[in-house]
């Protein structure tokens, strides 16, 4: 079983996902990763608790 999650940046393009993903899922290390723009997809092989960056960097599980 994966777990993906959606990171949807509000107002602004990321310039370094891999920095960003450092933010949110500290050193978890995804199994797949997709991103541009302002939303990127990260699947990891065990849940995350991703860090709370405030309103403007939003994270949702989209599938388990």
């Amino acid at each position: 079983m994966t777990y993906t999650y959606k990171v949807t940046v509000v107002g602004v393009a990321v310039n370094n996902w891999q920095d960003l993903r450092g933010l949110v899922f500290s050193d978890a290390q995804p199994v797949e990763e997709t991103y541009g723009g302002q939303v990127g997809t990260f699947t990891f092989a065990t849940p995350q608790t991703p860090a709370d960056l405030g309103p403007l960097v939003r994270v949702e599980l989209i599938s388990e």
